[in-house]
């Protein structure tokens, strides 16, 4: 799943999403749907919350990717 269709299945605007992920802006959230800005550590895994798993915060953001990484080995 893709956060732009994450944030079109629960009908919000991109400035209303940004806000419930806790973004100050919807300019913010346009990059990250985008792919053009790093999604931070706190941003990943509210996505991946509010997507109940669909998307996975280890594939937003790279000290998640380490962190499940060394969890699992």
């Amino acid at each position: 799943m893709e956060i732009n269709e994450l944030r079109a299945e629960l009908g919000m605007s991109l400035e209303a999403f940004a806000n419930l992920i806790g973004l100050k802006s919807k300019g913010q959230m346009s990059q990250i749907e985008a792919g053009k800005a790093a999604v931070s550590v706190a941003v990943a895994l509210r996505l991946e919350e509010l997507s109940s798993g669909r998307i996975d915060a280890a594939s937003l953001n790279t000290v998640v990717a380490q962190a499940r990484r060394v969890e699992a080995a």
